[in-house]
């Protein structure tokens, strides 16, 4: 491995988390946490931490708040569980695949930091640690994935995700099976079930299934319904129309919403959810 590789962001965040795994550097977190802030030169800054994660430092000291440096013990953690796996997954990329991993893992970095709900990291290491599986990665579709990601609440991705249970019978995760269940647990109510299936729907994670097989049901008895007051109009014309006076046609049958996971929903689920 190069030097530039081996100096890489990717590198001294995996090392970072074996330390962190260790005990070495969380005793530095609780006091980043605790001041807030990261200033070049203090005692902070020059600490194990930044010593450990090559570059992240730079990085560091723009963003200044409590969550932010929360968010990296989270990262840290969540690494520690699976460092392993990556960096088995890493052996067997080229020079040029690592750069672009290395680049990869930086945007993720910032991602994470920055995410609202911590518990969304995991979701975005799951996403990562596909990367490395995968051959010819797409740093624009990675992109799309991620920023797709940022948009959503947990309340969203745990309705996204009984989707795929609901639909995806070959393909087991974790999630719910019942929407009641959901709903009761996230404390929300069927019109608020229903505006985070229309921001699905927004996103293109959820599309229009079409007819089921009860609203073809409905629309063809109100197709032959119509054809038959038709039929009786056309008799009446012959003889005594006052019969049928009080016939009218039926309005045509609306049928019913049925959302269900798009492909896009399906391959986004895949990416950022561990398949059982």
């Amino acid at each position: 491995m190069n030097k530039e590789i081996k100096d890489s962001f990717l590198e001294g965040i995996l090392e970072a988390s074996k330390d962190f795994a260790k005990d070495k550097i969380k005793e530095n977190v609780p006091s980043l946490i605790q001041n807030g802030t990261l200033q070049i030169g203090t005692e902070i800054l020059g600490g194990a931490m930044v010593d450990t994660i090559p570059v992240v430092g730079r990085i560091l000291t723009n963003y200044y708040t409590k969550k932010q440096l929360h968010n990296t013990e989270v990262l840290l953690s969540e690494l520690s569980k699976r460092v392993e796996e990556i960096e088995e997954n890493l052996s067997s990329k080229t020079d040029g695949e690592k750069v672009a991993l290395n680049d990869l893992m930086g945007y993720v970095y910032e991602k994470a930091i920055q995410t609202i709900q911590d518990e969304k990291i995991s979701y975005m290491l799951d996403g990562y640690i596909n990367l490395t599986k995968i051959e010819n990665v797409s740093a624009d579709i990675t992109y799309i994935y991620y920023d797709t990601l940022d948009q959503l609440t947990i309340l969203d991705l745990s309705v996204l995700k009984f989707f795929f249970k609901k639909q995806v019978y070959f393909e087991n995760i974790d999630g719910y099976d019942n929407y009641k269940e959901l709903m009761k647990d996230f404390g929300i109510e069927d019109h608020q079930f229903q505006a985070v299936e229309k921001n699905l729907y927004r996103m293109s994670l959820l599309d229009d299934g079409g007819e089921d097989d009860t609203d073809k049901y409905f629309k063809n008895c109100m197709k032959q319904m119509n054809d038959n007051f038709k039929l009786l109009n056309s008799y009446a014309s012959k003889g005594d129309a006052r019969l049928l006076r009080n016939i009218k046609e039926v309005k045509p049958y609306r049928t019913r919403e049925h959302l269900r996971i798009s492909q896009f929903g399906r391959d986004f689920v895949r990416f950022f959810v561990k398949i059982q």
